[in-house]
């Protein structure tokens, strides 16, 4: 990997991660304050609400961490079979927000409180996982496959 890629990779993971703190250290809970104040029949909500913020914003930021020490791998040039136990911790943070988004979904549709702006908030977070997960699957079991026959 050329030096400027692995330079602009690592600080654009940085800079996730800072943002990740900051929203959520500052902006969710002055947005769950501010809902509250405007909708106070959602006041129940607040906490649950926090906490799913703060525990699906940790499964970014897992890979985010997971993703700087992958670019480091690649550019010492150390990534190899033995480097796809990384991939897999990547799949499990997306499962397990994957899994929040479900939960989510499920409890507010019971409780009654479908926004349409909360909703597809939520379908677009998990379709944007899914995504992701997928194509890491993809990669591993298309290396699987190819990996016997390019030892020739």
């Amino acid at each position: 990997m050329r030096r400027w890629i692995s330079f602009a990779l690592n600080a654009l993971l940085l800079l996730l991660l800072v943002s990740f703190i900051f929203i959520q250290v500052w902006v969710l809970p002055h947005a769950v304050d501010n809902v509250v104040s405007v909708f106070p029949e959602v006041e129940p909500l607040a906490v649950p609400s926090f906490i799913w913020g703060v525990v699906a914003i940790a499964c970014w930021q897992a890979v985010a961490v997971i993703g700087l020490r992958l670019v480091m791998l690649i550019r010492d040039h150390r990534f190899n079979s033995s480097s796809y136990g990384w991939l897999w911790a990547i799949i499990g943070c997306l499962l397990a927000f994957i899994v929040l988004v479900v939960s989510a979904f499920i409890a507010l549709s019971v409780l009654g409180y479908t926004n349409p702006g909360v909703m597809y908030g939520l379908i677009a977070g998990g379709l944007v996982a899914l995504i992701i997960v997928v194509s890491v699957m993809v990669f591993l079991g298309a290396n699987s496959v190819i990996r016997p026959y390019l030892r020739g």
